[in-house]
């Protein structure tokens, strides 16, 4: 039986609540359990809903936790429905931890379930010789600190009323995504680094709609407006509230062109809702294409120059900043940041 220490434990804990944002965490814990306890492979999985299906995708592993975290290119390494593994259906469905032997009789697998808001949300697995039942209540209560610090990131990092990510974490994201895409041109030649795009969403006359129905249907709009987002664009674009009836979209992997495509749609979607007593409202959008070599600042000043042409040339329009300047729309002076908030 393994002999724990107590103040490595302690240690451990302090450790894995030190941290401030959910790779590190997801990391710290696989590191954690290594050092605690015997095994030959622990992984952790998040469930996400593809076409319907459960997919599972591995987040980190034993291998990838020495090296921070698994790149999002290799987020598919186990490509796997958990339909098709009875024992992650059977997980799922109880929502209790299973303990599995592998058919050739050499050792166990020991699945932890991981809860969400929804239902199961993931799994952490961990194969060993044998079951040894204090080794894996160990696991479990490390896997439910993991769970509860989450929680508590992820309210941190999220508006309370849209439940999209914050103005603040979209500080420390867009400093990230230029960041990478710095390193890229760096790496590479410009046609190889990944495209992304960034939009500023208005809703339009918002104040009219807290002025004429009241600020209990003004946060009702904002939550259908987000929701609307949610629905629109992919699991993997980041969307934010900005403030106030702004709200951020950093469109993924896309050039201007399919950028452009997917906002004209957002923009229709919420053109044609009836939102409830308040009836129909439009938004309009500025967007930009995210170069490596800019600043956050300028960034979001070009999409706020776009934004602000939409709105003062009929609202309810998709304006790109770069097609806008081409056309002789606008100039390419940015806004100071005594003309709009910034950071």
């Amino acid at each position: 039986m393994t002999e724990y220490n107590t103040s490595h434990l302690l240690e451990s804990v302090v450790r894995l609540t030190s941290l401030r944002d959910q790779h590190s965490l997801e990391t710290c814990l696989i590191k954690t359990l290594q050092e605690l306890i015997p095994a030959s492979q622990i992984m952790l999985f998040e469930i996400s809903v593809e076409s319907g299906r459960q997919m599972l995708k591995l987040l980190v592993d034993a291998e990838s936790a020495q090296r921070s975290r698994v790149p999002e290119t290799e987020k598919h390494i186990i490509p796997c429905c958990v339909e098709d593994d009875p024992d992650l259906m059977q997980c799922f469905t109880t929502q209790q931890q299973l303990v599995s032997t592998d058919e050739d009789g050499t050792g166990v697998r020991v699945i932890h379930p991981i809860a969400g808001v929804n239902g199961i949300a993931g799994f952490l697995t961990v194969r060993s010789d044998a079951f040894v039942e204090k080794d894996q209540e160990v696991a479990a209560s490390f896997l439910r600190i993991y769970q509860n610090y989450l929680q508590l990131i992820n309210d941190n990092e999220h508006d309370t009323l849209t439940g999209l990510l914050n103005r603040k974490t979209f500080d420390e994201r867009i400093m990230a995504i230029m960041s990478a895409h710095r390193a890229g041109h760096r790496r590479t030649s410009d046609n190889e680094v990944m495209q992304c795009c960034l939009a500023i969403l208005d809703i339009d006359h918002f104040k009219k709609v807290n002025d004429q129905f009241g600020h209990l249907y003004g946060d009702e709009v904002l939550l259908l407006f987000a929701q609307i987002m949610s629905r629109t664009f992919r699991d993997d674009d980041q969307l934010f509230r900005y403030g106030g009836e702004e709200f951020v979209v950093i469109l993924k992997d896309v050039d201007l062109t399919t950028g452009l495509t997917v906002l004209e749609r957002f923009r229709k979607a919420v053109e044609a809702y009836h939102f409830p007593q308040v009836g129909n409202v439009t938004a309009s959008v500025g967007a930009v294409s995210i170069n490596g070599q800019d600043l956050p600042t300028t960034i979001i000043g070009q999409a706020d120059q776009a934004l602000y042409y939409a709105k003062e040339n009929g609202r309810n329009q998709v304006c790109a900043y770069e097609k806008l300047l081409q056309e002789g729309m606008l100039t390419s002076v940015v806004p100071s940041q005594g003309d709009i908030e910034l950071f």
